[in-house]
């Protein structure tokens, strides 16, 4: 096959270690060097976004008494190398830029009671009876986003309307960059938290309440108040902190790509904030915009994400399709005006659809779109996928 083409590669480690077979498992550098070469001349992928696992974050882990499963998982995940050292090394020899994959808005949880767990869980496959949450969030669950009662905080998920959380982000994030040799940062919008039962439920913390009635003379938390007004404060906040993160990415020479839902909202499980990627875009934000991303369901084993919590309100559902028009559409009329002629390069998220390559060819062909993005453990562990679809073990 040609490998003219620019695509990316999505590879989730600890997916590939916990259930990929072979090769498939990236076990050792030499296998993920001979997967690299596959990577590249099967799917053109010219950069790989290597995710952050949790074992880099910090944190705490709690785990359900007498969980048998959770002692296997760490042996299946403990290797004798380390990822970020050798990942970029080896990418450099085979002609590949590697990113590092991190996510702002999945901060985790606390073990739920045996009650809750019964009828409440992540999936069927794992994150029922074991539970990550990181030592920000526990020290400042202040800094969570609230609903309009002030009381109720969605897990995982921080607000970027306070300066502390922004830079706490840039700093973590800054530091990773600092200690390896990544050429770039990819920050995904994408949170496994428990879904919001409504869209709009989460986002009246007090910095976005009081400059909502600063600017609006309403208070958001007690009087009615214009939605979209709010909405889009949310996607301010938002935006603020890539521009905030872009100038320490500038200085240290990386580049910056962000990954989100297609459309103009953050959508499931968050919310409606406002998505404002014309402005990451115009202001020369960001280097490369991934969009098409799901919070729905894993990208690597294909499983549903919160069954049981969907949530509804959404004013655009990637979901069910509700007030998305259709891409090809969507990249002319929308995203092709705006990213032409721009720096940013625009790729589009194939973790989530069915491989076709005619459908494949032709979004590649799109004068608005670099390339697309695929996911390694589907590709590498393709027979596992079909024998193992929504019934995975440890």
């Amino acid at each position: 096959m040609s490998t003219s083409r620019r695509n990316i590669m999505s590879v989730s480690w600890g997916d590939h270690l916990a259930f990929g077979e072979g090769d498939g498992r990236l076990d050792t550098p030499e296998a993920l060097r001979r997967k690299m070469d596959v990577w590249r001349e099967e799917l053109g992928a010219d950069t790989l976004h290597w995710r952050q696992s949790r074992t880099r974050h910090q944190g705490r882990t709690q785990t359900a008494p007498g969980y048998e499963p959770g002692e296997r998982l760490e042996k299946k995940l403990d290797v004798d190398w380390d990822d970020f050292e050798v990942v970029p090394a080896l990418a450099r020899e085979a002609g590949i830029k590697t990113y590092l994959y991190v996510v702002m808005f999945d901060e985790g949880w606390p073990l739920p009671s045996k009650v809750e767990r019964k009828t409440s869980f992540h999936n069927s496959g794992h994150g029922q009876e074991v539970a990550w949450q990181s030592d920000f969030t526990i020290a400042h669950p202040e800094y969570l986003t609230v609903d309009r009662s002030g009381q109720h905080r969605q897990w995982g998920v921080l607000s970027m309307a306070y300066p502390e959380v922004r830079d706490h982000l840039c700093r973590s994030f800054q530091r990773l960059l600092d200690a390896h040799d990544f050429d770039g940062l990819f920050v995904c919008l994408r949170s496994q938290s428990k879904p919001a039962e409504l869209a709009d439920e989460f986002g009246f913390n007090d910095p976005i309440r009081d400059e909502y009635l600063d600017r609006h003379g309403r208070d958001i938390r007690t009087e009615d108040f214009d939605l979209q007004l709010w909405r889009d404060l949310q996607g301010e906040y938002l935006t603020q902190f890539f521009a905030e993160l872009r100038e320490v990415t500038r200085e240290s020479g990386h580049r910056l790509g962000v990954g989100c839902a297609r459309g103009d909202v953050v959508g499931p499980p968050l919310g409606n904030a406002t998505l404002l990627w014309r402005d990451w875009i115009e202001r020369g934000l960001i280097d490369d915009l991934v969009i098409n991303q799901s919070s729905s369901q894993c990208p690597s084993l294909w499983i549903r994400l919160w069954p049981m919590h969907r949530g509804s309100g959404y004013v655009q559902d990637y979901r069910t399709g509700a007030s998305m028009p259709d891409i090809e559409e969507q990249l002319t009329e929308a995203y092709g005006p705006v990213i032409n002629g721009k720096p940013t390069e625009l790729y589009v998220a194939r973790q989530w659809s069915e491989p076709l390559p005619s459908e494949e060819a032709a979004l590649q062909a799109h004068d608005a779109v670099t390339g697309l993005v695929f996911s390694s453990f589907r590709h590498d562990n393709a027979e596992r996928i079909l024998a193992h679809r929504g019934d995975w073990t440890v």
